[in-house]
């Protein structure tokens, strides 16, 4: 399919998108018309209300950029400011999983394209709705991953997390204005679970629970607020495995509780450990009903 018809369809399919949300958008509107819906959180808490009125008012105006439309997974719908959406088919609201990748080169970008899709389809038959976010080009440190995508995952970079996080505003926004209003959950693998690490040790996104899979610690790990619940994919044959034996390491001396799911297989995101944090997610959503 070529560009141009990729933008139509993605337009097509925001209208979608955007069109699930009306009924509800326009109620919560009118309750929420004297308070703004983030006027009384911590900026960087992003909790389910979504955006305020008139930002709401320029997403849904908005067409997702070439770059976004290009990554999406097939099945899954290019929304602005650099998301990936996906829902399941029974009614709304749904619990949120988002989703951050791995290292990828934009012109090769098969192989997470394919993690994408499974995430989100594996997730929308467990009834959660899949965000998928993007990286930036640039913000990998080592210099022969100059070109790919990455999150921040090391001491040396983790200064900007929280202007990623505040970049989610718009897409966590239409995510929740399309149905996808209940908790939300954090999957991060690989370099995405590095950047899912530091989220919750420094209390730079609020969830219900996260996922690391094959990835490693930041340090220092030390809980700067909540100690969120914490899921660990190991497996002794990825080259990660040293460094995920010593995240659990040192979570244990923080004293933060976590479990772990030892599986098999390379560096790599199988169905088992997707299905693990799934489970995971699923427990956590029964314990808070």
């Amino acid at each position: 399919m070529n560009r141009k018809a990729r933008l139509t369809l993605a337009a097509i399919s925001l209208v979608s998108v955007v069109g699930i949300g009306v009924v509800v958008g326009h109620a919560r509107a009118k309750a929420h018309a004297k308070v703004g819906w983030f006027s009384w959180l911590p900026k960087h808490w992003f909790f389910n209300e979504g955006a305020t009125e008139d930002e709401a008012d320029d997403e849904e105006a908005a067409i997702p950029d070439a770059a976004t439309i290009d990554w999406c997974a097939e099945g899954l719908t290019a929304i602005p400011g650099g998301g990936c959406l996906k829902v399941p088919d029974t009614p709304p609201p749904w619990p949120l999983v988002v989703y951050l990748h791995g290292i990828f080169d934009p012109a090769a970008a098969s192989e997470e394209l394919s993690r994408q899709s499974r995430v989100a389809h594996r997730a929308a038959a467990s009834g959660f709705a899949t965000l998928a976010l993007r990286g930036h080009v640039g913000q990998c440190s080592a210099p022969e991953y100059a070109a790919r995508v990455c999150w921040p995952s090391n001491e040396r970079n983790e200064g900007a997390g929280p202007a990623f996080v505040e970049e989610w505003r718009a897409p966590l926004a239409l995510a929740a204005r399309s149905g996808a209003r209940g908790r939300r959950y954090v999957f991060g693998f690989s370099n995405g679970g590095y950047f899912a690490g530091l989220l919750a040790e420094r209390d730079w996104f609020r969830a219900s629970a996260f996922v690391v899979a094959r990835a490693g610690p930041v340090e220092p790990v030390k809980a700067t607020g909540e100690r969120y619940p914490m899921l660990l994919t190991l497996s002794e044959d990825d080259p990660s495995h040293d460094e995920m034996v010593k995240l659990d390491t040192e979570l244990d001396k923080e004293s933060w509780a976590h479990e772990r799911f030892l599986a098999q297989g390379g560096h790599a995101l199988p169905d088992g450990d997707v299905d693990a944090a799934l489970r995971f997610f699923e427990r956590r959503e029964a314990a808070l009903r």
